[in-house]
C-alpha cells in the first residue's frame, strides 16, 4: 500500500541533514504532531552523529511525559553524556531513527558481545506513540539470533514492559538507583595491577573489553585485589556516578563498592539490581537514598540476573 493511506510504511533510507528543535519548542511541537501526519511514511535509517542532538529531544520529551504523567522528575542528562554514550553505541554495535517527513520521531539502539545482546535504548516522541514506530525500531535492532538477551526499562512503562515481553524479555528483577553522600563506608581492599577479563566473566558472563576502552575514556578505574589476587573493579565518574562494579563473587563487589564509596568526595549515584543483595546491603548501610522510580531488567531464557554487579546505567548494562 503507497503512503498517504493512512498506514505506516517503514523503509531503510540513507541519511540526510536534519534541523532538530530545542528545550521546550521541542516538547510543544511533540505534543502538537498530530495522527493526520502519520499518513505520510516513516522511514527508517542507521543513526548518523549529526543525529545525535536531535535524539536528545527525543529522550528528554519521551522521558519527561512519561515521568511526569506519573508526577516524578525525570532524568534529564547533559547532551554530552547523553551522546558520549549514545557515540559508543553507533561504533560498536546498531542505531536506528524513525523519520516522519524531515523531523526525527524515534529512536532505537542495541549492541551485542559474543551470544549476549542488550537493547540499549528506544525512545518514540509522546504525540508519535501508539502507531508501530517502536515495534519498527526494535525489529531494525533485533539483529541475528542472540544465546541471551536483556534490556533495563522503567518500572513505569507498562507499554514497553509488554512489547520486550511478548518478544521473550521477563522482567526478572528490580534495579534500585541511590543518591547521597555515603558514610562510615570502610576500605576493605587494596588497589593492584591486572586484567580485568575474569572478573567481566565472573560479572557479566560476556566479553566487556570494547566497552572498558569507552569507559576509560571518562572515568577512573581501580582493579581491587583479596589476598593479593585481583577480584573486583570499580569505576569512579566526574559528578558522582559510580559503576559499573563488579566482582568474581558477590562478596568480592560489595567490598569493592563499599572501598570505592569510602574515598568518595561528596554525593553519588549507583545503581543495583536486586539480584545483588549483599550490594544493596551496603548502600544501605552507607546512608545511601533509595530514589523513587525502579528499573526492572528484563531477561531472556538463558540469562541470569547478575550478583555481583552494579551497572554502569541503562544505556551500556
Amino acid at each position: 500500500m503507497e503512503p498517504g493511506c493512512g498506514v505506516w510504511v517503514f523503509a531503510l533510507r540513507k541519511a540526510r541533514n536534519l534541523v532538530p528543535l530545542r528545550g521546550n519548542q521541542v516538547r510543544e511541537a511533540w505534543f502538537r504532531f498530530a495522527a493526520t501526519d502519520y499518513s505520510r511514511a516513516v522511514e527508517l535509517r542507521p543513526t548518523a552523529p549529526a543525529d545525535l542532538p536531535a535524539l536528545h529531544d527525543v529522550f528528554l520529551a519521551a522521558i519527561g511525559e512519561l515521568y511526569g504523567r506519573h508526577g516524578f522528575t525525570p532524568p534529564s542528562p547533559s547532551l554530552e553524556a547523553f551522546a558520549n554514550q549514545q557515540r559508543h553505541v553507533i561504533a560498536t554495535g546498531s542505531s536506528v531513527v524513525a523519520l516522519a517527513g524531515e523531523r526525527l520521531i524515534g529512536f532505537g539502539s542495541a549492541w551485542a558481545r559474543g551470544d549476549d545482546w542488550f537493547l540499549a535504548s528506544l525512545f518514540v516522541a509522546p504525540g508519535a506513540q501508539a502507531h508501530g514506530v517502536g515495534r519498527a525500531l526494535l525489529d531494525a535492532v533485533w539483529g541475528e539470533q542472540h544465546a541471551r538477551r536483556r534490556t533495563i526499562t522503567d518500572a513505569i512503562q507498562p507499554v514497553s514492559n509488554a512489547l520486550y515481553a511478548r518478544r521473550g524479555l521477563i522482567p526478572a528483577t528490580p534495579i534500585l538507583t541511590f543518591t547521597g553522600t555515603p558514610s562510615a563506608a570502610r576500605a576493605l581492599l587494596e588497589p593492584v595491577e591486572a586484567d580485568v577479563t575474569a572478573i567481566d566473566d565472573a560479572a557479566y558472563g560476556f566479553d566487556r573489553s570494547l566497552d572498558h576502552a569507552h569507559w576509560l575514556a571518562y572515568a577512573r578505574r581501580t582493579v581491587w585485589g583479596r589476598a593479593g589476587e585481583p577480584a573486583a573493579y570499580s569505576y569512579a565518574f566526574p559528578g558522582g556516578a559510580i559503576g559499573p562494579v563488579a566482582g568474581l563473587d558477590a562478596a568480592a563487589a560489595a567490598a569493592a563498592l563499599e572501598t570505592e564509596l569510602s574515598r568518595a568526595p561528596g554525593e553519588v549515584v549507583l545503581r543495583l539490581p536486586g539480584s545483588g543483595p549483599q550490594l544493596v546491603e551496603v548502600a544501605l548501610r552507607v546512608g545511601l537514598r533509595l530514589t523513587a522510580t525502579p528499573g526492572l531488567l528484563l531477561l531472556s531464557d538463558g540469562a541470569t540476573p547478575p550478583t555481583s554487579l552494579a551497572l554502569a546505567g541503562y544505556t551500556l548494562f
